[in-house]
């Protein structure tokens, strides 16, 4: 009989042990998922969300001109490799050249003009982790700053690594810094156009890589321009010849503006008799040819040049940058 009692209670306590071993298993699994989804992918691990404020919209820019200025200097003394060009005297707001200067256009590394703008004005000044997907920016060709993934750079190492090398590391390091997403920084770059009335301008990336619906005009990069060197610490990335930065081996790394390795490969300085060129940012793709957006003096005024679309020829023919000296030259010994 004891026997039989102690069978039966050693068998009543069998369900309830099963039950709570599948209570237990339940649980860790719960919280073995909990943790997982807690972890984000390693594309997104620094992407983050900010709110943004706009900042106040700037008076209208000075520079205008006629609807005639197309057609208006074909007879000028001189020959070009540029399809479309923009000369203009800060000081007064006169345009001195034009062509084609309202015709859409593909704009190239110019883009980060705009890049660089946006930075300046919504960046927190905090130091950003290098984020980029390095692989799709080597296969689509384009230039780098040199950073390397996850490490910390702060914002005018950034800044500097967009505008000289033309990094697109940089550039995407920015637009998510700045933008919380990618596409959020593109949207104030199209927001920014659209205040400082670039109307024929759209952009789709941070960088210039081509897409059929990224363009603007030499007009419009004008505007952007001549806004951009009022912004403060536009001028000092746009007027930097080189930037030196150290990496994570310690070693210095010397990051070079492309203009002005542009002009040394054709035995030149950036000073020629009747003036100097300041700074500048350039760009290629073999959509958009050769472009450059150069800000230059005759030692008394400041003069603004964009050239567009000079044909490829070699590494070293560098037309666009032929193009600044002549049109330079040519009006700066006219006045």
């Amino acid at each position: 009989m004891r026997e039989k009692n102690a069978s039966k209670k050693k068998y009543s306590w069998t369900p309830f042990l099963l039950i709570l071993n599948v209570l237990l298993w339940g649980s860790a699994i719960y919280l073995w998922l909990q943790d997982y989804e807690s972890v984000p992918p390693v594309a997104e691990q620094f992407t983050y969300e900010q709110e943004i404020e706009l900042p106040v919209a700037p008076a209208p820019p000075i520079l205008t001109f006629g609807e005639e200025s197309t057609d208006a200097y074909d007879e000028v003394n001189f020959s070009m490799y540029s399809n479309y060009a923009l000369l203009i005297n800060l000081a007064t707001g006169e345009v001195l050249f034009a062509r084609n200067e309202n015709e859409r256009v593909y704009p190239a590394s110019i883009t980060k003009i705009m890049t660089v703008l946006v930075g300046l004005e919504y960046a927190d000044g905090e130091d950003l982790t290098v984020q980029a997907d390095f692989n799709e920016l080597f296969m689509a060709g384009a230039a780098m700053a040199q950073f390397e993934y996850g490490e910390t750079r702060t914002l005018s190492e950034v800044l500097h690594g967009s505008m000289l090398p033309s990094g697109a590391d940089a550039t995407t390091t920015l637009a998510y810094h700045v933008g919380g997403t990618y596409e959020g920084f593109v949207d104030l770059m199209n927001a920014t156009a659209m205040r400082l009335g670039m109307f024929d301008t759209h952009f789709t990336n941070a960088s210039g890589l081509h897409d059929d619906d990224h363009y603007t005009t030499a007009y419009d990069i004008a505007l952007m321009l001549e806004y951009a060197l009022e912004v403060e610490g536009f001028r000092e990335v746009f007027t930097a010849s080189s930037y030196a930065i150290t990496t994570r081996a310690g070693t210095e790394h010397v990051m070079a503006s492309t203009m002005f390795s542009s002009i040394g490969t054709l035995g030149r300085t950036p000073e020629f008799d009747s003036g100097e060129i300041l700074g500048g940012k350039d760009g290629f793709t073999f959509a958009a040819g050769l472009c450059l957006a150069s800000l230059a003096t005759d030692g008394i005024d400041e003069f603004i040049l964009i050239t567009l679309q000079a044909p490829y020829e070699s590494d070293t023919s560098n037309p666009h940058v032929v193009d600044a000296f002549t049109i330079y030259e040519y009006f700066f010994n006219s006045e």
